[in-house]
């Protein structure tokens, strides 16, 4: 039996530092631990660093929590732009360093293997290698221990194993401080299983220092073990384990809850402009002392509407609310 890992949202995002690279599991629209996002920003956290994308976490930008990017991705899906970031950006309040798709999962996997670098041959020939447009030094002066960053975000060398010599270019590892993942099951050892895609999680839950899973429920290991295929992370790897319900919320958790597309698009809109934005983190955050509350507001009515419907682990798009 290992240690209780049970703590609550609040303690478990306030380990997170300032000035710390932070992976938020999930991908765009689909399994984003929100909730944690939520308590970064009442938690006031400065000159946070995210990795490969960046879409509801849009306002974490906009608090002027996230400070850095490196990723390939940025945009909040069918509702539109990331308002806060392409604000960010236009005051130069924001450093964002591309990447290419696979190169993202690389920087995770390399750290998750132990490796210090991986060779990639993805992005020669784009504009992502361009040395102009190389923003390292940039994201080393956010991070509270910039030796997690490389010196250069990529390095040309040959292929010593191909007669040809080809050029390759090497991607150094990028270790995350803090992993935060959101999930349908995890037992109260840490076993954790997804539901749908896992994007990057697993890499980033071996290359993270630390580890903190959301998760809807909390069930038995032994319920877990009857079925080990289906889990995804093992115990050694979770340090926190907070219990959530609904924690993607606004986005998708599959197996338990569609998209609230009208939440989406109400935020799309009121974050184009600093006044609503703010207007709508006085609502939406700053006024809610935790989940429960934010849970109260959302109404069991509007639960009941996104509820994940049997054998889908969706709720069938025809059966959701007409947007005006």
């Amino acid at each position: 039996m290992e240690a209780n890992k049970m703590v609550s949202l609040k303690d478990a995002v306030s380990v997170i530092q300032d000035g710390d690279i932070v992976f938020f599991g999930g991908i765009v629209d689909g399994r984003r631990p929100v909730a944690a996002m939520r308590e970064l920003a009442r938690q006031q956290k400065k000159n946070l660093i995210t990795l490969s994308f960046l879409s509801v976490e849009d306002f974490l930008v906009g608090a002027g929590c996230i400070k850095g990017i490196r990723g390939c991705y940025t945009h909040l899906g069918i509702f539109g732009k990331v308002p806060c970031l392409h604000r960010a950006l236009a005051k130069n309040e924001l450093v964002v360093d591309e990447f290419g798709h696979i190169d993202c999962q690389l920087q995770l996997m390399a750290p998750a293997l132990g490796l210090p670098y991986v060779a990639s041959p993805y992005c020669i020939g784009s504009d992502i290698i361009n040395p102009n447009y190389d923003f390292s030094e940039k994201l080393r002066a956010l991070a509270r221990e910039p030796e997690r960053i490389g010196a250069q975000k990529y390095i040309f060398t040959e292929n010593p194993f191909s007669p040809e010599h080809e050029t390759v270019v090497l991607v150094p590892a990028l270790r995350p401080n803090v992993a935060i993942i959101h999930a349908g099951k995890i037992g109260h050892e840490g076993t954790v299983r997804i539901e749908g895609t896992q994007g990057l999680d697993i890499y980033a839950a071996f290359a993270a220092d630390r580890v903190i899973v959301t998760a809807e429920e909390i069930v038995p290991e032994s319920y877990l073990r009857r079925d080990p295929n289906r889990n995804n992370i093992p115990t050694t790897q979770v340090d926190m384990i907070v219990h959530v319900p609904w924690g993607a919320h606004p986005t998708a958790l599959p197996g338990y809850y569609d998209m609230d597309m009208e939440a989406l698009f109400i935020y799309q809109k009121a974050a184009r402009t600093e006044e609503d934005f703010a207007k709508w983190s006085d609502e939406w955050i700053y006024s809610l002392s935790d989940n429960n509350a934010y849970l109260e507001k959302i109404g069991a009515a509007k639960m009941m509407q996104l509820k994940a419907v049997e054998p889908y682990g969706f709720k069938p798009r025809t059966s959701v609310e007409q947007l005006g």
